[in-house]
């Protein structure tokens, strides 16, 4: 039971023998010791059963080899009929002395790094980097779940590593969150992976460590991230839900094409007046009203360049969206306050302070943290929420910023709290405030939260009817975290997409619509605004929004059938009743692709779906099918009795 450790378990549930290697736990003095020799003393199996189903419960218990340190280790590791390959890990320290630990280290693991892997890593950085991307020779990311600058931080604390062969991931399983780490870090002696708990602790008596999860699998991300977002439902966090609100599968347009910036009273709603008809005519369900409707974050009244009326300008623009049978939201930022807001010269004690007693700023909005365990702002935030919906009638909010994942540690005396990090353990509590009470106004109103570029964060999954893509800076972006969250969230979790403007080309509705996402666009009239809607690119959104309108495989079930790194080309697939639609990717590609998830006992028309045409007919067992196209292809397979019918 040293560091180099071997267990080999006889799984009952997938009939297979399993040999876990590497570290499981062990301990690291602030002298830079390590504590990890413990002689294996006792092996205990238990059976049993509990809130994740039948389990069999393997207990390892060792004693410390160190003369200096009288110590026992039990490590926990669980399998369950329900999840099969995932193994639950739990460790606990019986100490007879103090010892100062500065930190605590997990379920260590390393990989051979003879072949090419890729990771998905859930922290949250201000560069705004892929979730998944190649694991290059001297890589190294801390992946800290704390706050990795001042406005990013937390995530999905679980990190996967894969090859063509196979893969492993590691993971925490709370359900708070907690400022741990998962470095990831490869060497020419291979990749390192590993869990850093960050609890610097003295320790004396009993010490039990966070739980935690070990995932072997083959295929990409997905497979991982699904089951590990199952097993925390299971536990209480409820990542995944069976049923989501159906407004929130209707596609978007935002005012933020318009800007923020307005010169003169009420032209943001006279832009959205004029706007709303083309909205409706190109086949959107929402219209979103974004930044700039406010006059200062915190105070959230109503700009009069914006709306000159005030309120009852915003009143009257929701009643002429309504009219027009569209659903309206609004956006706003929670957890923020201007620096010369009012709220902030009457409340300055509802301030994060870091340890110099200053307060701390949100880079991009120009803004404080306002704690969100302090009941002031929560008060803050409910009034406005009550006010967005009951009184102004809007449908949904946008919940908006890359900082409402998490909030730094708080050292605001006046706060009395028990630890610096009960403002960042407080943050998603606030969030779920915000979905509770809206649910509870109007009980299919739709929460889209999203946090400006940042992985999203687990803990805020719960509290959420629309994930989004969240500014992203490519296609690719907007693909593999669909992906991610069809996989955390569930298999027709509406996905927005976001704006089509913000890809590459600025139309590429394809790798939204095509991997069962919901599409959007900010487009602007009159030749104002950042987007205004030429011919060309009116007739593009006419296409896409038609062909998503007309399938809908944002409703559909997300197929995880093909790695979306090392199968070639990438290739999407979502069934939706008896028919599969396959979304394929690639700069350039000519030759044959196999249609994985066809029935052997069934004949398949194939048809091009964005150009609607027969490509061609598939005999019982037949699976590959000739394709040439560059950049993307929309395909659909129906059973041959399927077709018949329907021509």
């Amino acid at each position: 039971m040293d560091n180099n450790f071997g267990f080999e378990i006889f799984d009952t549930y997938s009939k297979r023998w399993i040999t876990l290697k590497g570290s499981a736990d062990y301990l690291l003095k602030a002298d830079g010791e390590k504590i990890d020799k413990f002689s294996l003393e006792k092996v205990k199996v238990l059976n049993g059963k509990n809130g994740l189903g039948l389990y069999k419960k393997y207990i390892f218990e060792g004693i410390s080899e160190t003369k200096n340190s009288q110590m026992k280790k039990y490590v926990y590791i669980t399998v369950f009929s329900d999840f099969k390959d995932a193994f639950l890990i739990k460790v606990k320290y019986l100490i007879g002395q103090k010892i100062d630990i500065e930190n605590v280290v997990r379920n260590e693991i390393k990989i051979g790094n003879s072949k090419m892997f890729w990771a998905f890593q859930g922290a949250s950085y201000p560069e705004r980097p892929d979730w998944i991307l190649p694991v290059t020779q001297n890589y190294h990311r801390e992946n800290y779940m704390g706050m990795n600058s001042n406005d990013y931080g937390g995530g999905i604390p679980i990190v996967d590593v894969w090859s063509k062969d196979g893969g492993v991931a590691i993971g925490i399983l709370e359900k708070k969150p907690h400022p741990v780490s998962i470095p990831l870090v490869s060497d020419k002696e291979g990749i390192h992976l590993k869990i850093l708990e960050n609890r610097k602790v003295i320790l004396n008596g009993e010490y039990e460590g966070y739980s935690t999860v070990l995932l072997p699998h083959r295929g990409d991300f997905f497979d991982p991230l699904e089951r590990y977002s199952k097993i925390l439902t299971k536990l209480g966090l409820i990542v995944r839900k069976n049923k989501y609100p159906k407004d929130a599968y209707l596609p978007q347009w935002c005012a933020w094409g318009y800007g923020r910036d307005f010169s003169y009273d009420g032209q943001y709603m006279e832009d959205i007046l004029k706007t709303i008809g083309k909205v409706k005519e190109l086949g959107f369900g929402w219209v979103v009203i974004d930044d700039g409707w406010q006059d200062k974050y915190g105070d959230w009244g109503i700009s009069k360049l914006a709306f000159g009326n005030g309120e009852d300008d915003l009143i009257e623009t929701v009643k002429k969206i309504h009219e027009k049978h569209l659903k309206a939201g609004i956006w706003f930022i929670p957890l923020a306050a201007s620096k010369d807001s009012e709220l902030l010269k009457v409340h300055k004690e509802l301030m994060v302070l870091d340890k110099d007693s200053h307060p701390i700023e949100i880079d991009f909005w120009n803004s404080y943290y306002l704690c969100p365990s302090m009941a002031g702002t929560k008060k803050v935030t409910t009034d406005l929420v009550k006010r967005l919906i009951s009184n102004y009638d809007f449908d949904g909010l946008k919940v908006d910023g890359q900082h409402i994942n998490a909030v730094p540690p708080c050292f605001n005396n006046s706060h009395d709290h028990k630890s610096e990090f009960e403002s960042y353990e407080s943050s998603p509590k606030l969030i779920k405030k915000i979905y509770d009470l809206s649910h509870s106004i109007k009980k299919d109103a739709v929460i889209e939260i999203c946090p400006c570029g940042s992985c999203a964060s687990i803990y805020n999954m719960p509290s959420c009817d629309l994930p989004v893509a969240s500014d992203p800076k490519s296609s690719f972006q907007i693909r593999h975290r669909g992906k991610a969250f069809k996989a955390l969230m569930g298999r027709n979790v509406p996905y927005f997409g976001d704006y089509v403007e913000l890809t590459e080309t600025g139309k590429d509705f394809a790798s939204t619509i095509g991997i069962g996402g919901v599409p959007g666009s900010m487009f602007t009239l009159n030749g104002s605004g950042h987007y205004p809607l030429t011919k060309q690119r009116e007739k593009n959104i006419k296409k896409w929004i038609d062909i998503y309108n007309k399938l809908r495989l944002s409703e559909g079930e997300y197929l995880n059938l093909y790695d979306m790194v090392f199968d070639h080309p990438e290739t999407h697939v979502v069934r939706k009743g008896k028919r599969l639609y396959y979304s394929i990717f690639a700069s350039k590609f000519s030759g044959q692709l196999e249609l994985r998830g066809l029935k052997k006992s069934k004949e398949y028309e194939i048809f091009n779906c964005e150009n609607d045409y027969k490509i061609a007919t598939l005999k019982k067992g037949e699976r590959f099918v000739n394709l040439d196209f560059k950049d993307h292809i929309l395909i659909c397979a129906i059973p041959k009795q399927v077709a018949d019918y329907v021509a």
